[in-house]
């Protein structure tokens, strides 16, 4: 099946890779970026890759400008009124390795603004496009388990309450029927610059990051509600 997919956080990190590996693969692909010149950049780049331009757009989302997630959802709807899977990989994670409790409030605060409910807008936003070409919408989250060996505070509590909202919103999809899905995908630790590229045993690459995500992604089995781990071991689905 041919998909056309929009990727926020597109011109770096898991973002650009997933960009790359789907372009590589024929997809057409929506970089979503905050910054256009860097967004520019990262173009230049896949299409230096060998992936043709005719099968890549950009287009501006800041998860913390209203403006821009409006500007997006109005070129989008006119230029790819086809787009069926929205990948929500945008985020920020503060200081990964202040403990839990010395992170300031302000840091859970930020984290909580951009990764929950910037995240929560961008799908509100591109909802009617999504659901009128039957399709996916995809967050790339964390577990809900914590961990003594890794415990990045503000970036942990967002993905927890983000592990939330999406299934809470795919209940939703489950009582009014509607034809998408919405869950979650966590491709386990990867070493990217978010995290000061980390590096260790549970750690793998970008590459290998992507080509999981993706590989779940795609699948074609019903995943809505679902928060998937990285070998697609479900982690937390919806209770009957």
């Amino acid at each position: 099946m041919t998909h056309k997919i929009l990727i926020t956080g597109a011109n770096r990190g898991i973002g650009f890779e997933m960009s790359k590996q789907l372009g590589l693969q024929g997809y057409k692909v929506i970089l979503g970026v905050r910054d256009l010149s860097k967004g520019q950049t990262a173009l230049h780049e896949l299409v230096q890759a060998g992936i043709t331009r005719a099968q890549l757009d950009l287009v501006q989302v800041d998860l913390q400008n209203s403006e821009s997630l409006i500007n997006a959802t109005n070129y989008v709807e006119k230029e790819h009124p086809d787009l069926d899977v929205l990948v929500n990989n945008a985020g920020i994670a503060a200081d990964m390795q202040k403990s839990a409790l010395d992170t300031p409030l302000s840091d859970y605060k930020e984290t909580l603004d951009i990764n929950f409910w910037g995240t929560l807008q961008v799908i509100q936003h591109f909802l009617p496009v999504i659901k009128q070409n039957k399709g996916k919408i995809v967050a790339i989250t964390g577990p809900f388990t914590a961990t003594t060996w890794y415990n990045p505070a503000a970036y942990r509590v967002s993905k927890i309450a983000l592990n939330g909202l999406i299934q809470t919103l795919a209940v939703d999809v489950i009582n009014k029927k509607l034809p998408i899905s919405i869950f979650g995908i966590f491709p386990g630790g990867v070493s990217t610059d978010i995290n000061g590229h980390r590096q260790g045993p549970y750690m793998k690459s970008v590459v290998e990051g992507a080509r999981d995500i993706i590989n779940i992604m795609l699948a074609d089995k019903e995943q809505n509600g679902k928060i998937i781990g990285p070998n697609g071991n479900v982690l937390s689905e919806i209770q009957d």
